[in-house]
């Protein structure tokens, strides 16, 4: 497996760059002409374009291309986008906002596939070429840029009996935009394996731009494998035009998801509607605005409703909405859940009506999953008009819609396996739907016998939830585990006392996940759907206890540990047992914790105090804390694979004589973080030396602000004591450093040997030239910063290196899905 560690390493590094870790700035050499923009960007190939494309033009996806306002594709001219490319939208409103549009003659040729998808985003999307999920935006952020945008000959019924018109979401005398004609089987190019996120930019009162829309679109057109997320209007409107698609999914738009209008007259197959809290109708459905009929066609179809609190901004949430003259067949559907008063509604329109009367709107095959509060399918299918026999023809004998109690009895609707591919399968969403939930069990106060918790249910704790002694709590591989909100004596934690055993052996494939009430996740899932990297102290953290040796001041042999309040009647570690067991422990993602007990006292994500060499802890991951990824207060147990992402202080830190050995643990530090290592010695006149091995830092050199960490490598102070080998450090901004901190007897302990260093690689931060810009000795009472010309090199890039962690341990992890290592 160490042969693989370089590829692993070109692959961080791709995410990388989008974390902050470092930045590149070059040009582009792509001879393809671009329209009217420059380009920046070089070896990552980042390409500026703006303007109109008036020749037949390539982007490769050893690219990112970034449009700078509308970027139109000329009319007999073809672009060409190779699969796994990604194209980022400019932020900007109104006439600033950026989309990509296909005009009238153009030609798209966007064909990704199931493993290299074509991805269009925002600029603030951090993703990377080769990712799938985005490692910092996520299904509520919309409105972010515009959307793409596809025209062409074929017939639209028009108001006025126009030929023509402007698209919607395009300025009027912009010189592109008109859609209409004649032609019913034009083609505008192909589209497949394409994901669209995070649009919906606004250009007026009222007026956002969706993310895939067709107008005039003809019947030689090919549209398959279709993604849109989070879009702040509809996620695909088609107007007019012949063409068909199918696969289709959306996921949390702000406005309605299908949206067909003007005769639109294909067929469209296959499509997953995830609503979110702020979504409007799965289906708006109109018909032509002219003299010129068409109909749709429109077959297994699943929409998911949201049954969420409902708040100020809160979407109608509905199935469907058929008005403006509908004209067209809807067929194996299915519906589910939802929150009271969802509905599928005719509207009151007396065309509506005329077309239901006469056949020329048809329904048949539709299961329901009934929404909240609903025992009669007369309450989901809806006659706005009073004047059709709609609702008994739902719901009467031999009707076309049944009621069901899960999606499990489903028989119709969409096939989901298809979506493989796409970000909303790697979230877990199709999980979210109101019948799929898993039940969620509340725990609160102390655990006093031998509990299982499963992973078919989620567990809430309640404040701070302790197993004690002589109990035993054992955690199901995929439970999912969700502290309440709350701070100082309210935060939620999990704590297992002095005595107690935990038992929480995840797998790779199932993995137990502790996170916030306020993350979206569901048991099978490992992406959070609504948190990201960003969000810290949600939540408290998880606290392992134990007898074993600990360093303490005073030479006391037990203390309260850090994070508990006093007098909480738990949390005393510490004892003279260094073999002692708290459990097993492997396999545990941590995620958004920190919450702060009181002033500058936070909870570390993954604690633990006094715990002895009894106790198995193995692959632990913690993103997200408000505090410190890992510490550790004296004790003797070892840890291995250990992953840490973007601590709002320390990644690791050791204290109180902790003599136990770390091996293989990978630190990814954000804008916010401050040490990848802090270690501390005994406080105690007891001493005890650690061993640290095989440890990678990547450090972050995105651009300081008031919030910023110091983002460095390490410091070692207070005694510490203790052997450091095989080490990688990444990157960074000016004054990154490996520091001895101005301590006597930190100075002490390197001088005589008990401070040691070995088999360091140095890909140098910002600023730095040599290794004495790097090590650091603040003291100025050792040869330390000499010393490490012997034990230190500097390497170009990690591509290069020879030691440092395994990443290949962390594939089953959250920033393995989202950093793509």
């Amino acid at each position: 497996m160490k042969k693989m560690r370089n590829s692993s390493y070109l692959k961080l590094f791709a995410v990388l760059f989008s974390l902050g870790a470092f930045t590149i700035s070059c040009s582009s050499d792509d001879d393809n002409p671009v329209g009217g923009g420059g380009g920046n960007g070089g070896d990552t190939g980042e390409i500026t374009v703006s303007g109109i494309i008036q020749e037949n033009t390539t982007w490769t996806k050893d690219n990112v291309y970034i449009l700078d306002g509308k970027v139109a594709v000329d009319g007999g001219a073809t672009l060409t986008i190779e699969p796994g490319t990604v194209i980022k939208g400019a932020e900007g409103v109104e006439t600033q906002a950026s989309a990509l549009i296909v005009d009238r003659d153009a030609t798209l040729i966007a064909n990704g596939t199931p493993s290299e998808p074509i991805i269009f985003t925002s600029v603030l999307d951090d993703i990377t070429p080769g990712n799938v999920v985005s490692p910092n935006l996520t299904v509520n952020d919309r409105g972010l840029w515009g959307g793409v945008i596809i025209l062409g000959n074929a017939p639209a019924s028009l108001e006025g009996d126009v030929t023509e018109e402007l698209i919607e979401g395009i300025p009027p005398n912009s010189g592109f935009g008109l859609y209409g004609g004649n032609d019913p089987s034009d083609s505008s190019g192909s589209i497949q394996y394409v994901s669209i996120r995070h649009g919906g930019a606004n250009i007026g009162e009222g007026n956002e731009i969706n993310g895939f829309t067709t107008g005039g679109v003809g019947s030689g057109t090919t549209i398959n494998h279709i993604e849109v997320i989070a879009n702040l209007d509809d996620g695909i409107e088609f107007f007019g035009g012949t063409h068909n698609a199918s696969n289709i999914v959306l996921w949390g738009m702000g406005d309605d998801s299908v949206d067909l209008d003007q005769a639109y007259s294909g067929t469209i197959t296959n499509v997953a509607v995830i609503q979110t809290n702020v979504s409007d109708h799965g289906l708006e459905i109109d018909g032509p605005e002219g003299s010129s009929n068409g109909e749709f066609n429109l077959s297994n179809v699943t929409i998911f409703s949201d049954d969420s609190p409902s708040n100020a901004n809160s979407g109608n949430r509905e199935y469907a909405q058929f008005r403006s003259n509908a004209m067209g067949t809807v067929s194996n559907v299915l519906l589910v859940g939802g929150t009271d008063g969802v509905d599928f509604t005719l509207q009151d329109d007396p065309n509506v009506v005329a077309n239901y009367n006469s056949g020329i709107l048809s329904f048949s095959n539709i299961e329901v999953v009934p929404p909240a509060g609903v025992t009669n399918l007369n309450d989901v299918f809806v006659d706005s008009s009073g004047l059709t026999s709609f609702t008994d023809d739902a719901t009467g004998p031999n009707g076309f819609a049944d009621a069901i109690t899960n999606t499990s009895e489903a028989s119709t609707g969409a096939d989901t396996s298809v979506f493989g591919w796409t970000w909303v399968n790697e979230t877990g969403a199709f999980g979210t739907g109101s019948d799929n939930q898993a039940a969620e069990v509340e725990v609160t106060g102390t655990i006093t016998g031998n509990e299982t918790w499963t992973s078919n249910n989620i567990y809430i704790l309640n404040g701070k939830v302790v197993v004690d002694n002589n109990a035993t709590l054992n955690i199901e591989a995929g439970t999912v585990i969700k502290g309440a909100e709350g701070v100082e004596t309210q935060a939620s934690a999990l704590i297992i006392d002095r005595g107690a055993t935990l038992n929480a052996n995840g797998s790779a494939e199932a993995p137990i996940i502790f996170t916030s009430v306020l993350d979206e996740i569901q048991p099978g899932e490992l992406v959070s759907p609504n948190l990201g990297v960003d969000d810290r102290g949600l939540w408290g953290g998880v606290i392992v206890l134990g007898n074993a040796p600990a360093s303490l001041e005073g030479d006391v042999v037990e203390e309260l540990i850090e994070g508990i309040p006093p007098n909480s009647g738990f949390g005393l570690y510490g004892g003279t047992d260094p073999n002692d067991s708290s459990g097993s422990i492997e396999y545990i993602s941590i995620r958004h914790g920190g919450a702060n007990i009181g002033e500058g006292n936070e909870i570390n994500g993954f604690t633990t105090g006094g715990v002895g060499s009894g106790t198995l802890i193995n692959n632990i991951e913690v993103i997200a804390n408000l505090d410190d990824g890992v510490e550790f207060f004296g004790g003797t147990h070892d840890a291995s694979n250990i992953v840490l992402w973007g601590m709002g202080d320390d990644s690791v830190d050791l204290d109180q004589a902790y003599s136990g050995t770390v091996t293989n643990v990978a630190v990814v530090l954000t804008n916010v973080s401050d040490h990848g290592l802090e270690i501390d010695g005994p406080e105690g006149s007891s001493n005890g030396e650690f061993t640290l091995n095989n440890v990678t830092i990547f450090s972050d050199n995105s651009a300081s602000n008031a919030n910023s960490g110091n983002r460095e490598y390490a410091q070692f102070r207070s005694n510490a004591m203790g052997a450091v080998n095989n080490v990688l450090l990444v990157g960074g901004t000016t004054g990154v450093d490996f520091t001895l901190a101005d301590d006597a007897n930190v100075a002490a302990n390197y001088n005589s040997g008990i401070l040691t260093f070995s088999n360091i690689e140095v890909v140098l931060p910002a600023g730095a030239s040599t290794l004495a810009d790097v090590f650091a000795d603040s003291s100025g009472q050792t040869t330390f910063t000499a010393d490490a010309n012997n034990f230190a090199t500097t390497i170009n890039s990690a591509d290069n290196a020879s030691t440092g962690a395994d990443l290949t341990a962390f594939a089953w992890s959250w920033i393995s899905q989202a950093a793509g290592f």
